[in-house]
C-alpha cells in the first residue's frame, strides 16, 4: 500500500451541522508519491453484509500541499477512489461530507436530531486500500455542535477543550479497527449511570442521551437490574476482556432505532419515553443484555 509506514492518519470530525444530518470530516494521510487508492469501509461491525453507507458520502476533495488533486472513482468498486500523489508530497489531505439522514449503523432512520447524535466512525473515514485495519493508526478529534452537548464513548480520550462555543474532544491514537468499533453518542440532555462501585475495574457505565430531561429518569429498580446484569455476565462468562464497558443509549422518536454490538460498548437507540413508560420499557428490556452478550461471542 502507498502509505508511509508507522504513521497515523489524523481525523477531525466537525459535528456543528449534525442537527442538519451532515457530518464533515478532514483526514490527513501519510503517503508516498505515485498512484494511491483509498477505500471507504465496506464491512462494518454488527452488519451481516457489505453495507458501509457509501451512498451517503459526498463532497470529496483531495489536496497535497496547495494543489487540489483530481481523483477518480473506481468504475467497478464503488468503495474505492484513485488519486496520483505528486512528487515531493508526503501527506494527502482529504475532506468529505457524510449525509446521515438514513442508513447509519445498519439502521434505517437518521443519525442525528437537534438534540442527539450517533457517530459511527466508519461513516467518516477513507484509508489506503490493502492496509490492515489493525495496522492503520488513527488519531481522531471531534468538534461538538455546541458547548451544551455531552458525549459517551468507549474510545479513550485525552482532553476536551473549549474553542469558542464549541467543545473539541481529542482522542488517543487507536487502530482503525478499534476506532470503527467504538461509536460515540452525544446530546444536549445527557446522564451517566455508573454500574460498578468506585475504583472497581473494569468500569461499566450507561451513557444516556435524550430529546428531553424527563426521559433520562431511569428508575432505581432498573439501575439495580443493570448492576445485576453486570454481575451475572461475570459469573456466566468468567472473564472481562475489555478495559471498560459503555452501554450507549439514545432516547429519541426521531433518530433511527437500532442495537449494535461492539467490543467495549453497544450502540442502542430506542423511543424517547422507553425508560419512563413501563410498556415501552418491557418491549426493549432485552436490548442492552443482548448487545452486551455479543461482546463475548462476537
Amino acid at each position: 500500500a502507498n502509505m508511509a509506514d508507522a504513521q497515523s492518519i489524523r481525523l477531525s470530525v466537525d459535528l456543528t451541522d449534525a442537527p442538519r444530518n451532515i457530518f464533515h470530516s478532514q483526514l490527513t494521510i501519510p503517503v508516498n508519491p505515485g498512484p494511491l487508492t483509498l477505500v471507504y469501509p465496506e464491512w462494518i461491525p454488527g452488519n451481516h453484509r457489505p453495507s458501509g453507507p457509501i451512498a451517503n458520502v459526498t463532497g470529496i476533495k483531495m489536496e497535497a500541499g496547495r494543489q487540489t488533486l483530481a481523483w477518480q472513482r473506481d468504475p467497478i468498486d464503488m468503495y474505492a477512489f484513485h488519486v496520483d500523489v505528486p512528487a515531493g508530497a508526503n501527506e494527502l489531505r482529504v475532506s468529505l461530507d457524510t449525509i446521515t439522514n438514513d442508513g447509519s449503523a445498519g439502521a434505517s432512520g437518521q443519525a442525528a436530531t437537534s438534540n442527539v447524535l450517533d457517530l459511527n466512525w466508519n461513516q467518516v473515514v477513507l484509508y489506503p486500500q490493502g492496509a490492515s485495519s489493525d495496522d492503520v493508526q488513527v488519531t481522531a478529534s471531534v468538534a461538538m455542535p455546541s458547548d451544551e452537548w455531552k458525549f459517551g464513548t468507549a474510545l479513550p480520550w485525552l482532553s476536551n477543550l473549549q474553542s469558542g462555543r464549541n467543545v473539541v474532544v481529542s482522542f488517543k491514537p487507536v487502530s482503525l479497527a478499534t476506532l470503527v468499533d467504538s461509536p460515540l453518542i452525544a446530546g444536549t440532555h445527557y446522564r451517566k449511570i455508573e454500574l460498578t462501585k468506585p475504583g472497581e475495574t473494569p468500569a461499566h457505565v450507561i451513557d444516556i442521551v435524550s430529546e428531553s430531561d424527563p426521559a433520562l429518569a431511569m428508575t432505581p429498580a432498573d439501575q439495580a437490574a443493570y448492576r445485576k446484569l453486570v454481575a451475572e455476565t461475570g459469573a456466566l462468562f468468567g472473564a472481562r476482556h475489555y478495559l471498560e464497558y459503555h452501554f450507549l443509549l439514545t432516547l429519541s422518536d426521531e433518530a433511527g432505532h437500532h442495537g449494535v454490538e461492539h467490543h467495549q460498548s453497544s450502540d442502542n437507540s430506542v423511543g424517547e419515553r422507553t425508560l419512563i413508560e413501563p410498556e415501552l420499557q418491557l418491549m426493549e428490556a432485552g436490548l442492552l443484555p443482548h448487545e452486551f452478550t455479543h461482546s463475548w461471542n462476537g
